[in-house]
């Protein structure tokens, strides 16, 4: 079957484009993407181009965007074209050059997506020129970084309003194509340089592979289709567990240690979902060793940090490189932000300590006449002690305090401090200080931590 056969039946079976669709074409001027042109203008499939000038190779990108506006007019449709100032927008957000030009391409795609949506009634999608052995280099690169079936499973099909329209063909097909038609392109430069790992599987490990298996695309397209389908049905255990293992409060996940050992291919599972928040397979591992070992043991991504407690491994969101920052209360009645939380501070009535909840631990009703101003509100650190309200006159310190009140690390981390002339007076959310407080004749001062 020829390739353009081959592209219209591709379009049909996954219902990728239609005369009912209007399909923006990133074309980069390489020949994969002059040809997806081409494919879509022979099967009378409506059609605009996108171009995206990332602006790191000098005369080279410009004589790149001017090809493929060329290439536009030529077919008669609509251009787009976007300069990227790629190399900033990587260093501002300390990402590596492809992964920035990568976020910005599909960030703008989205854009444009959306204009031409606005205007035109048809359902309008983006086409990119991924190929067969863009999927192939796809998989043997995840598959060396350790990745999950989901990884193994290859560039998908279509991704909300993306889809890959080539990922039947493979790149000589492609290129004897380009060439039967006589189609001009431009060849990117960078594509010959190793410096880059797919550049390296592409030069050095599929040619080795094709030595071993000279049929290595048709045997890795069948198996691609498989693992796609073993992917779904594992997605699908995945969900259903993942509510059941993962249990989310606020910014936390709480993963259940004994569920978790006694639940089916557990490693698997606990890898797949902290993929999502940057951890490596090998560190999921070491979790799953862990998981009988004492309290404390803790892990940290990008992302998020998890934190072996009793019996849970705690992963909690945005505290990585956290700063006791401290506060100061000059005069009642004041409020503080916290950040994580709002400290407000008031004047009451004896009627109202009189009346107060015993069992609430985020109020505290202090007797005013032995505060001293300022107040300081800082976290807590180690060396720390008070007299906890019920204990009388006895000493202990905060460390020993939250091992006896089985506080975990990261929930230590958060607590507030309120200091007065160096003497904790509350310790936030927990316990007050014996020597604040009130009695029947006291002037009272009310903290509320929320």
């Amino acid at each position: 079957m020829k390739l353009l056969e081959q592209f219209i039946e591709h379009h049909r079976q996954h219902r990728l484009s239609s005369a009912k669709k209007h399909t923006l074409l990133a074309v980069s001027g390489g020949v994969d993407s002059v040809v997806m042109c081409k494919l879509y203008a022979e099967s009378g499939l409506p059609f605009s181009v996108m171009h995206c000038n990332f602006q790191l190779r000098g005369a080279e990108a410009d004589a790149d965007e001017h090809f493929v506006k060329e290439l536009a007019a030529a077919y008669g449709v609509q251009f787009f074209c976007k300069k990227f100032d790629t190399k900033a927008f990587a260093a501002q957000n300390k990402l590596s050059v492809q992964v920035a030009a990568r976020q910005l391409r599909y960030a703008w795609f989205e854009e444009v997506r959306r204009e031409v949506a606005k205007k035109d009634k048809r359902t309008v999608l983006i086409a990119t020129a991924h190929h067969l052995n863009d999927n192939i280099e796809t998989i043997i690169y995840n598959l060396a970084k350790g990745a999950s079936l989901k990884g193994l499973r290859g560039i998908p099909m279509r991704v909300g309003s993306v889809v890959r329209p080539l990922l039947f063909a493979t790149r000589q097909q492609l290129e004897e194509y380009g060439i039967t038609k006589k189609l001009p392109y431009r060849e990117d430069s960078s594509n010959a340089e190793d410096k880059y790992a797919r550049n390296k599987i592409r030069h050095h490990v599929i040619p080795v592979l094709k030595e071993i298996n000279p049929g290595l695309e048709k045997t890795l397209a069948n198996k691609i289709e498989l693992l796609s389908e073993l992917e779904q049905q594992h997605s699908q255990r995945y969900e259903r567990v993942k509510k059941q293992l993962f249990l989310k409060r606020g910014n936390e996940v709480y993963i259940p240690i004994l569920k978790l050992q006694k639940t089916k291919n557990a490693h698997s599972l606990l890898s797949e979902f902290l993929s999502e928040y940057d951890f490596t397979p090998s560190q999921a591992e070491d979790m799953m060793n862990c998981l009988n070992a004492e309290p404390g043991k803790q892990f940290i991504s990008p992302q998020a940090r998890i934190i072996k407690d009793r019996r849970f491994l705690i992963l909690s969101l945005n505290l990585i490189g956290h700063t006791a920052s401290q506060h100061y209360v000059q005069s009642v009645p004041a409020e503080i932000d916290l950040g994580d939380s709002k400290l407000t501070i008031n004047c009451a009535d004896v009627a109202d300590w009189q009346k107060q909840k015993t069992d609430d631990k985020y109020t505290a009703y202090l007797d005013a006449l032995q505060l001293e101003f300022p107040l300081v509100i800082r976290r807590w650190k180690q060396g720390d002690y008070f007299y906890p309200l019920g204990m009388g006159m006895k000493k202990k310190k905060l460390k020993k305090f939250f091992a006896d009140e089985k506080v975990p690390l990261h929930e230590k981390e958060k607590v507030w401090i309120v200091e007065s002339n160096q003497r904790i007076v509350w310790v936030a959310g927990y316990r007050m200080d014996e020597r604040f407080k009130c009695s029947e004749k006291s002037q009272v001062v009310l903290m509320r931590l929320r």
